[in-house]
């Protein structure tokens, strides 16, 4: 049965990734991901106020190093969704021990075939969908801890996995597994202490490389950004009709096409209404009250950021609050209910399936096919938006020669963060400079939205900005800023100007010209060898000995589970 769950796992995540597993890396929004693995100063998060990429483009180094960036790619695309669907199914066996396996694969289709999934595949946050990945599983060990059937380890690595994907991931994570402890506080309140006390440390451990930095910096939020990444409909239902079913991201170039017809909005809302009732009801039979605090509080922020009513409170915790500025994506704290509608799904395919009625088999095929349908933008590539590319040789060549030149900083043109690569079928997608270039990289972080341009956290990038928009010229701004070099790339798709390229061979020493890129040096230009500040020391040290930590207590914990126990027994 085991056996079938896991091919299952692996046949839908081929399905869903398809063209994506072809040769190339796949570049889709925040997915900007290098064919040449090189840590850069932005993969450390040096060059960024708030590393957000951190410690996440570090790992995409390390393992590309091993097994090529391509590959790399793949193998952490499919890992996430079997994760998220062998979690799935993993909890529906912790809800309903005796679930078989019509059930179980259900659970592992309806945990990645929905619009969550579907959404933030298409914008490219693989990070998110790393910690609902491996939500389920941390939710399983923290209920686990709860009754007592294994200690405060299992939660403590849980969370350690989370933290490859920085804050997004651990956020989710950190927000089922706290919940699930407190929850089951009520049964042994001195254990409870301990679990939260070990789950507490991991967490900070960690999440220092990132989160250390980030405090320090204290940025200010751009209030604006609080309305502009609040949750969006995505189905003629309104915001709340949408959310029920795993949508209502804030993107609406995400949105499936197909939600916004009424019959499959409502279909979808009322399947997944069912599923959770039925969810509830099972956890509550079986005493697992616990299982249930996820859902409520993931719930809870989303209501809170949603509500008008609520609107000045959100904004002043995303503002104002210390950290609070991972919090305005609030969409994502849908994952905890998407995990509970795809053990609901499971169930109801279950009973349907142990009813000896002559509805009960054509009855799970229904609810099994519904799901299929419902979201039947995710076959291949998410209907060929996630399509696998070479990265032109030429902009690999300059990126590379850039990289071994003299330190100085690099200013990226044209000045804006994303792209529509002629190479990459025109897709969007986030400049690849700072990840390919082993220099400090001075870009546009601001975001461009239908509503209005979102203020960036990085001081020097917003006085650019304002230096054009009071006149200068691009090349000119960053000439002032101080960069040593101008890394221009042609055939970029967005804000081109053949004015740009003439002001940059006339501004500097022309060092490169292919058809990707035109490389330019500046006389005089500031910032030498890239010196790690010492609160991104401190994080990385802090992060890197917890890791450790886990990965040897992880270790040793296989070790004790896989020698007879009479080899761990000491001799009279």
């Amino acid at each position: 049965m085991r056996g079938l769950v896991i091919l299952c796992s692996v046949v839908l995540a081929g399905v869903i990734l398809g063209p994506a597993l072809g040769r190339g890396v796949v570049l889709a929004y925040d997915l900007a991901w290098s064919p040449d693995a090189r840590l850069t100063p932005f993969a450390t998060g040096i060059t960024t106020p708030t590393p957000r990429a951190v410690p996440s483009d570090a790992f995409v180094w390390l393992l590309g190093a091993a097994i090529t960036p391509s590959l790399a790619q793949k193998v952490v695309l499919a890992a996430l969704l079997i994760g998220a669907s062998l979690g799935a199914a993993a909890l529906l066996r912790e809800v309903r021990p005796v679930a078989g396996r019509w059930g179980l694969c259900a659970a592992a289709l309806a945990a990645v075939w929905n619009p969550f999934v579907s959404e933030r595949l298409v914008i490219g946050q693989w990070t998110v969908l790393l910690g609902y990945a491996v939500l389920p599983w941390a939710v399983r060990a923290a209920r686990r801890a709860v009754v007592g059937q294994t200690g405060s380890l299992p939660v403590a690595l849980w969370l350690g996995v989370s933290g490859v994907g920085g804050v997004n991931s651990v956020l989710l994570v950190v927000l089922g597994v706290f919940a699930i402890l407190l929850a089951g506080a009520r049964r042994a309140p001195r254990r409870m202490i301990a679990h939260l006390c070990v789950a507490t440390g991991a967490t900070l451990g960690i999440s220092a490389a990132w989160m250390v930095p980030s405090l320090v910096a204290e940025i200010a939020v751009d209030s604006r950004s609080v309305a502009a990444f609040g949750p969006a409909p995505d189905t003629p239902l309104g915001v709340w009709g949408s959310l029920v079913s795993g949508g209502g991201f804030w993107n609406v170039a995400a949105h499936p096409a197909a939600r916004d017809t009424v019959f499959v909005s409502v279909t979808a809302a009322a399947l997944s209404l069912v599923a959770m009732g039925i969810y509830l009801v099972e956890v509550r039979r079986r005493n697992a009250l616990e299982l249930a605090a996820p859902v409520i509080v993931g719930a809870l922020v989303v209501v809170l950021s949603a509500l008008p009513a609520l609107r000045t409170m959100w904004e002043w915790l995303v503002t104002e609050v210390p950290g609070g500025g991972a919090l305005r994506d609030s969409q994502k704290f849908l994952a905890p209910w998407m995990v509970a509608v795809a053990v609901g799904v499971g169930l109801v395919v279950d009973s349907l399936r142990r009813d000896r009625r002559p509805w009960g088999t054509p009855g799970a095929v229904v609810v099994i096919g519904s799901v299929v349908v419902l979201s039947s933008q995710l076959v291949w590539g998410v209907g060929g938006r996630l399509d696998a590319v070479r990265v032109p040789a030429d902009y690999r060549a300059a990126a590379a020669a850039l990289s071994t030149m003299p330190p100085g900083e690099v200013g990226v043109l044209p000045w804006s963060q994303y792209r529509r690569y002629a190479w990459n079928g025109d897709r969007v997608s986030l400049t690849l400079a700072p990840r390919m270039i082993d220099q400090r990289v001075l870009s546009d972080d601001s975001l461009p939205l239908r509503s209005g341009v979102i203020s960036g956290e990085s001081p020097r990038s917003a006085q650019v900005s304002e230096d054009i928009a009071s006149g200068l010229t691009p090349v000119a701004a960053l000439s002032r800023a101080g960069v040593r070099y101008l890394f221009v790339e042609r055939g970029a798709g967005f804000e081109e100007d053949g004015t740009d390229e003439a002001a940059a061979r006339a501004a500097g020493r022309v060092v490169a010209e292919t058809e990707s890129v035109l490389l330019v040096e500046l006389p005089g230009g500031g910032f030498g060898a890239v010196q790690m500040p010492r609160a991104n020391t401190v994080g990385w040290e802090i992060t890197l000995l917890t890791s450790v930590v886990l990965v040897t207590l992880g270790g040793v914990r296989v070790v004790r589970r896989r020698l007879p126990a009479g080899l761990l027994r000491s001799r009279p």
